[in-house]
């Protein structure tokens, strides 16, 4: 299957070569004469869906969530490689540590190229039903970004319309103001997108129920950090819990999706019939990745194409024989994160990599905060790496942002919150069954407690783990992560006067004039 990738193109005005103080360009796109044509507009649309690929080591944000969780430490090759992670891990990171300016900038990035799109796409001439589908798009992205810059920093601008250079000084805007934004986003995607289906080389685009199940991803966070973790409050927005679980219901009755046959085959490890089901059945929002890109440079067509994230997380100097690509061990898994599974549990032996079992002692190089497990679902594999370009750049593998189980696990949790039809343990038992196979035995009835640990199981290294965890409050953050706390290099910690949220960046507070405020816990 052919996917789209999105790739990022910049209008540049050149001077004609007859007359340098020619101040019109004759051949080149400039902001005046761009944003009109179909064409135009289509390249405007995938500028802001590229942002969304850059995840270059610690600029990733599921990558720093991992670390930040109980399911992974900081690793690398030593004490002093990657020190901005292990800080995440201990929860000793300060405000100057470049992730979070890069996080911030790219994710702002995005929010200026969807306000850009979205303010000229009305005078555009492209036809109506693009005008719709892509605001549907671009709307989505939009809510997507602030989502995750509200979750990581709560307290940030909402920047919502192209800025003046008298208005960049922005302040932070209320917490209840950013998730109203997101609400009204979302809605304005699922309207514009209902029925809009694409094409196999078009996978990757948002759809209507990728806006839903956002929202219902949105809602949780907030009434479990915000509300009363019962599904009784109301996210700004007017979006309940009721609402958040009919929306879920949607994509499950309607959307066609659900989950592939086995585990195996979302990862590309170990496959059952040499499938690997990237854009699958089961991928509600996929960001993807090709193994096409040209060299070491960070965005801009045809570079920052490949999943960076990859190299990050496998095993150490493997040997020529193992179908690992020897990556720098950074993420190394917890061991009460492999003794959580039950040894029937396939997905264990799909999350893990079990280096002693799978490479054999010796056979590779052990990093640092070595534990012996790896992240599987995302290591990269030989058989990947292409025959051109940068292969530390080019693993093809998407990230799954948003798949089918947690479709099941979100409608299971809010069924027992909040719902009247019994459906939570069918869900429930959907999920569980794929794990266990034939051998399982179907559960009557769940609780909280249950459907949080199978999410802890089902999306391990998905980047997922570290908002569950917070949205069950600190102390449930704060006594995952000190279970994992060893002692010795395997240190880890939770800020318990951050709350659980990260620091505005250093620099972003100087070039606001100071109008931005340090969070607590990093003043």
């Amino acid at each position: 299957m052919k996917k789209i990738i999105y790739i990022l193109f910049v209008a540049v005005g050149f001077m004609s070569c007859s007359d340098y103080l020619d101040k019109s360009p004759v051949t080149e796109s400039t902001e005046e004469n761009f944003y009109r044509t179909e064409e135009d507009m289509y390249m405007a649309l995938v500028a802001a869906y590229e942002p969304l690929q850059r995840n270059w080591g610690t600029s990733s944000v599921n990558f720093v969530c991992d670390i930040a969780s109980d399911d992974a430490y900081g690793g690398g090759g030593s004490a002093t490689d990657g020190i901005d992670a292990k800080r995440v891990d201990r929860g000793l990171t300060t405000a100057s540590e470049s992730m979070w300016g890069d996080i911030w900038d790219n994710h702002y990035a995005g929010i200026y190229r969807t306000n850009i799109f979205l303010e000229k796409v009305e005078a555009s001439d492209i036809t109506d039903e693009n005008k719709k589908i892509y605001t549907g798009e671009v709307s989505f992205l939009r809510a997507y970004y602030y989502s995750n810059l509200v979750r990581l920093y709560e307290n940030i601008p909402l920047i919502l319309t192209l800025l003046q250079p008298n208005e960049y000084s922005q302040e932070q805007a209320e917490v209840s103001d950013v998730y109203a934004q997101i609400a009204a986003d979302l809605k304005v995607a699922i309207t514009n997108l209902a029925d809009v289906s694409y094409s196999n080389d078009e996978k990757g685009r948002v759809t209507e129920w990728a806006a839903r199940a956002m929202m219902a991803r949105m809602y949780l966070f907030y009434d479990g950090v915000y509300g009363n973790n019962d599904g009784t409050s109301t996210m700004p927005g007017d979006v309940s819990g009721e609402q958040a679980l009919a929306y879920l219901t949607e994509v499950i009755t309607k959307s066609g999706a659900d989950l592939v046959p086995s585990f195996a085959n979302l990862w590309g490890h170990a496959d059952v019939d040499g499938t690997w089901d990237q854009n699958s059945i089961e991928g509600i929002f996929e960001i993807q990745h090709s193994n096409q890109g040209q060299g070491w440079q960070w965005w801009g067509a045809p570079y920052d194409i490949g999943n960076k994230m990859v190299v990050f997380v496998g095993p150490r100097g493997v040997p020529d024989d193992s179908e690992y690509f020897s990556s720098w061990s950074f993420t190394p898994g917890a061991q009460q994160l492999y003794d959580a599974y039950d040894p029937n549990d396939m997905r264990r032996d799909l999350t893990l990599i079990d280096c002693d079992a799978e490479i054999g002692e010796g056979n590779y190089t052990i990093g640092d905060q070595h534990t012996g497990f790896f992240n599987k679902k995302y290591a990269g594999l030989k058989t990947q790496v292409p025959e051109v370009g940068q292969p530390e750049l080019n693993f093809p593998q998407n990230y799954v942002s948003i798949r089918y189980a947690d479709i099941l696990l979100m409608a299971a949790e809010l069924e027992v919150k909040v719902g009247a039809n019994g459906k939570a343990a069918g869900y429930y038992n959907q999920v569980r069954g794929r794990a266990f196979g034939s051998a399982y035995s179907p559960v009557g009835s769940i609780t909280l407690a249950e459907i949080m640990e199978e999410r802890k199981l089902e999306f391990a290294y998905e980047g997922i783990r570290y908002w569950d965890l917070l949205r069950q409050g600190m102390d449930v953050l704060t006594s995952a992560v000190n279970k994992t706390n060893l002692g010795g290099i395997y240190d880890s910690g939770v800020n318990s006067a951050a709350r659980g949220f990260w620091p505005i960046p250093l620099n972003e507070i100087a070039l606001s004039n100071y109008a931005l405020e340090q969070n607590e816990g990093y003043k």
